[in-house]
Parts: C-alpha cells; structure tokens; sequence
C-alpha cells in the first residue's frame, strides 16, 4: 500500500539490514500517506534509530 511502512508488500527490516550491511551512509527518503496522525505516521521509524 501507500501508507507506512511495514504495512504493504516491501520486507523493510531486510532492507534496511541490507543498506546497514553495505555501510551506505547517505540519506533515505520515504513517500508515503500515513494512515493517522503525522506522529503516528513516523512510529515505523523508531525501531531503526540509533
């Protein structure tokens, strides 16, 4: 879907290990619609913070 994500078909903690992996340091963007509040929106995020 277009809402955040973990909530369409994208296997993101893999992803997001994989771009760990190869030490990519730059930024990355995410579009998407999030299905509450702009707060609820960004509740995804949190387990990929350091």
């Amino acid at each position: 879907g277009r809402n955040e994500p973990g909530t369409g078909e994208i296997n993101y903690p893999f992803l997001f290990g994989f771009i760990d992996n190869i030490d990519y340091e730059g930024w990355i963007g995410c579009e998407y619609r999030p299905a509450g509040d702009t707060i609820e929106g960004l509740g995804w995020i949190e387990p990929y913070l350091e």
